[in-house]
This record gives C-alpha cells, structure tokens and sequence, in this order.
C-alpha cells in the first residue's frame, strides 16, 4: 500500500504523466501498488490494463478514468475530530474546574475527578460524532479495510 494523504491526487498526477508522456512503464510503479481507498483502487487497476506503449484507444480510455478521479472528490464529507481535541477541549474545562474548586491546604490531588471526568467527557463527545458521520475509525472504507486484513 502507498502510505500518502491524498492518494487521489497520486492517482490523477500518475495517469496525467502517463497521458503527457512524461513516464513509461518502467517509471510506473503505480501498477503493483494497490491503494487503500477502494473505489481509486478499482480506477488504478482498469488505468493498468492499458496496453503501452499508448495507442488512441488507450489515451481514450486513460482520458475517461481521468475524469472519473475528477468526480470522485467529494467536498461536502466531514472530517474527523481529532481525539487530542477531544482531550485537551476536556482538560482545559477540567483545570477550570478544578482551580475553582481548590482548597488551600488540600494538597494538589484534591478533587482529581473534577480534572479527569471532563477529559473523558470530551474525548467521547469526539468518538460519539466521529462514529455518527462515519468518518475516521467509523469510515466504512476502513472497516472493510481492516476486515480484509489491510489497516
């Protein structure tokens, strides 16, 4: 698997360099790499079967599976929460919380629960949203990655 962010950005580059000339298929190595998001997975496996060296056929088709790497961004889905944000969001409540509720002369472990409750709270406030826009660990693509064994 290529470990990268934007794998669909890897996927337009590779085959627009294979459409200008810019490569051959020895530079190609895009062809033995699968892709952990399934659907440009499906796209880099039909841009492999084009036969090279590139006839107008296979630009043709290289042209339409360009086209679909342009469709295939959708701007509009979530992101995930980050669980640091989750707990530092938690913790700084918690200090809060904690600081208002210190007694001099009680020692710094007095009231831990008003410190820890809160980080807790905000890291399932996190997950709860994460896992209710399928985003992050709760993306069906990675589960279904993770089934076939490939996290």
């Amino acid at each position: 698997m290529i470990p990268m962010r934007d794998e669909r950005q890897y996927v337009f580059d590779t085959i627009g360099a294979l459409l200008s000339g810019s490569t051959d298929k020895w530079d190609w190595d895009f062809m033995s790499r699968p892709l952990r998001n399934s659907a440009l997975d499906e796209i880099r496996r039909r841009a492999v079967t084009v036969e090279l060296p590139l006839t107008a056929d296979g630009a043709e088709t290289l042209k339409a599976l360009l086209n679909d790497v342009e469709a295939f961004t959708d701007p509009a889905r979530p992101k995930p929460w980050r669980m640091e944000v989750g707990f530092l969001c938690g913790l700084a409540v918690g200090a809060v919380l904690w600081w208002i509720s210190f007694l001099p002369g009680g020692g710094l472990f007095q009231n831990l629960q008003m410190l820890l409750m809160p980080v807790a709270v905000g890291i399932l406030i996190v997950s709860l949203r994460n896992r209710k826009k399928s985003v992050g660990f709760y993306d069906p693509d990675i589960i279904a990655r993770n089934k076939r064994g490939r996290a």
